[in-house]
This record gives C-alpha cells, sequence and structure tokens, in this order.
C-alpha cells in the first residue's frame, strides 16, 4: 500500500500530464474554428440565395435596392465569420473535455453532437438578416428555421455538417479519451490520498 508521500508525487505526475492535454484541446477546438470558416460562408451564401428564391415573388416585387442591401447585409456578416466561429464553440467551461463527462460521453456521437451544434449556431447567424429583412414571415413549425429563445432564429434542419471531413475533430475525440483517462487518475489518487491521511490518524493514536 502507497504511502501518502508516494500518492502525492504520483498525483504530481498525473497532474503534469493533464494541464498540457487540457490546452492541446483547447487549441484543437479553435483550430476547428478556424477550419470550419470557409463551409461555414459557402453554407450562408446558398442559404441567403435560396430564401430569396422562396420569397421570389416578395423579392421581385422589391426590386434591386432590396436586393442590393440584403447583399450588403450578407456579405457584411460573411466578413465577420471569424469570430462568429470562434463564438459559436460557446462558453469554455461548456466545452466537452472541461465538463464532467461519462465513459460514454466519449464515443463519436456524443462529440458529432458537439461539433454539429458549433456549426449550426454558426450558420445561424443568418437569421437575424433574414428576419429583419421580412424573408422568414412565412415561418411554420415545419420551416426550415425556428425561433430560439434569445437567439432570434436557428437553423431546424439537418444542416450536412460532417465531422469526419475534419483533422481537428478525430484528433479531439482520440486526445479526450486520454485527457479523460488522466482525469480519472486524479480523482482515484486523490480518494487515495485521503484514505491515507486517516490511516496516518490511525497510526498516531
Amino acid at each position: 500500500m502507497k504511502s501518502r508521500t508516494e500518492l502525492e508525487a504520483e498525483l504530481e505526475e498525473v497532474e503534469k500530464k493533464l494541464d498540457p492535454t487540457s490546452r492541446q484541446l483547447d487549441d484543437l477546438l479553435k483550430r476547428f474554428a478556424a477550419s470550419v470558416v470557409p463551409e461555414v460562408k459557402e453554407w450562408i451564401k446558398k442559404e441567403a440565395i435560396s430564401q430569396m428564391e422562396e420569397n421570389h415573388a416578395k423579392v421581385n416585387e422589391a426590386g434591386v435596392d432590396f436586393v442590393r442591401e440584403f447583399k450588403g447585409d450578407v456579405v457584411a456578416l460573411l466578413e465577420n465569420i471569424d469570430e462568429i466561429c470562434l463564438i459559436a464553440l460557446g462558453p469554455k467551461d461548456r466545452w466537452p473535455h472541461n465538463k464532467e463527462l461519462q465513459q460514454q460521453d466519449l464515443y463519436a456521437s456524443s462529440q458529432n453532437d458537439f461539433f454539429s451544434d458549433v456549426f449550426r449556431r454558426a450558420i445561424s447567424s443568418l437569421g437575424k438578416i433574414l428576419d429583419a429583412r421580412g424573408l422568414l414571415t412565412g415561418y411554420t413549425q415545419n420551416s426550415s428555421w425556428r425561433r430560439a429563445p434569445s437567439k432570434g432564429y436557428e437553423y431546424a434542419y439537418h444542416s450536412g455538417f460532417d465531422g469526419r471531413k475534419y483533422e481537428e475533430v478525430s484528433t479531439y475525440r482520440e486526445l479526450l479519451r486520454t485527457h479523460w483517462e488522466l482525469k480519472q487518475s486524479v480523482s482515484r489518487i486523490k480518494v487515495s490520498i485521503e484514505k491515507a491521511k486517516t490511516r496516518e490518524l490511525w497510526d498516531e493514536v
């Protein structure tokens, strides 16, 4: 049975591995946010045109000035997509490696949800523009856009995002397992240290 001193030394070694692994995971998410920018831009362009076509009667009646202003809004949005994609990662304490995960959360399907949600939040930045220009007035429960509390509208259908295209996603998944195992080791060692303290108290009396 290891002494408290031995356990504390072991804990220090594991934590030395955990900290850089956490930073690597942070970096992978930020790199993903940068890598996904071209796909988000392309998706927004296509959706903007698609919504104009869906509202062809309104757009044709409004004429070229309406289209020019709408296109200007979309272009301005696209110029800020880098920052939008970074913001779409959400609060840092909600990133998977910063949460208390269960082992089943390490499977690909759970991580797909996170990366897919980041993509959806990024593309949903178009919703405010569509709404402001009156292109979502035909909103129903079956529409591709839905109202989202405090966010205006968000895209409701399958976005077409496929995380397998991104190296950052697969690397993140693999490293997340290592990170989870290190965190489990830290928890186990801390419990063992507390038990060792208890044994020491017994030996003292």
